[in-house]
């Protein structure tokens, strides 16, 4: 069931290999779909909601239908004013003032990314770090569903409370002498150098790869992922690389 697989931890085998197609659109702007690599599946499909005041990405669980009102409905990412952090959520209600929702179940905060602000215009990756709610021995994720936006992820993240969630950053590279360029060892999943591309790491697990993207083609993007990271995580936080963070370029 591709609903469940993408939402829950998947199983410990290891990473998933998947990639993402970036196709022009004149109805959407960029549409951007999740395939897997094996037997080419469909999983996810995005575009950025016109009219919003800051970025907001909607996925969908269908190629074509990308509605926000229907059934295939997945889940959202969505940027502060600067499009220096990013949240995705799933496809639960948002609360009202009071904390109530209408309908649905409440949503769920399952992702936080922050880019650092990249002030002095230096050439090179970005650096960037990545909340994720904590995953126990069991696959079982912890709710995050808070009533207000300081209690999120990132809120709480900022004011130095970290419990009940994984912190990630990006890998950082080193620089080849040969090539003059930052690179990463990607083991031949990534082919073409990109600002976008990163690699993720437990910061308490520097070695391990949780979750790699990056350029293979023009359009064309890897995006591999492993437990404790769901399908839906991982393409939350890869949609939040294509957006045109000036901010920290």
């Amino acid at each position: 069931d591709t609903r469940s697989f993408l939402g829950q931890p998947p199983p410990k085998v290891g990473m998933i290999q998947c990639y993402i197609l970036r196709e022009k659109s004149n109805i959407h702007g960029n549409k951007y779909s999740l395939y897997l690599e094996d037997k080419d599946l469909f999983l996810l499909s995005s575009v950025k909601r016109k009219h919003n005041k800051t970025s907001n990405y909607l996925i969908s669980l269908d190629k074509e239908d990308l509605n926000r009102d229907s059934g295939h409905f997945y889940g959202k990412l969505r940027a502060n004013f600067v499009g220096t952090e990013f949240t995705v959520f799933d496809k639960g209600e948002k609360p009202n003032r009071e904390g109530e929702v209408q309908g649905l179940a409440p949503r769920q905060e399952i992702g936080g990314v922050i880019y650092e602000r990249n002030i002095l215009g230096t050439k090179g990756p970005r650096k960037m770090c990545v909340l994720v709610p904590y995953v126990d021995d069991n696959g079982k994720r912890t709710p995050w569903k808070p009533e207000k936006e300081e209690d999120g992820l990132i809120g709480r993240f900022k004011k130095g409370n970290t419990r009940d969630m994984i912190i990630l950053k990006n890998k950082e590279p080193s620089w080849n002498e040969q090539l003059r360029a930052y690179v990463l060892n990607f083991s031949g999943r990534v082919t073409m150098p990109s600002v976008k591309n990163f690699q993720l790491v437990d910061q308490d697990n520097p070695s391990k790869v949780l979750m790699q993207f990056g350029k293979v083609d023009t359009e064309k993007f890897t995006l591999d992922f492993q437990y404790p990271i769901s399908g839906l995580q991982a393409f939350g936080i890869a949609l939040s690389a294509f957006d045109g963070k000036l901010a920290c370029e």
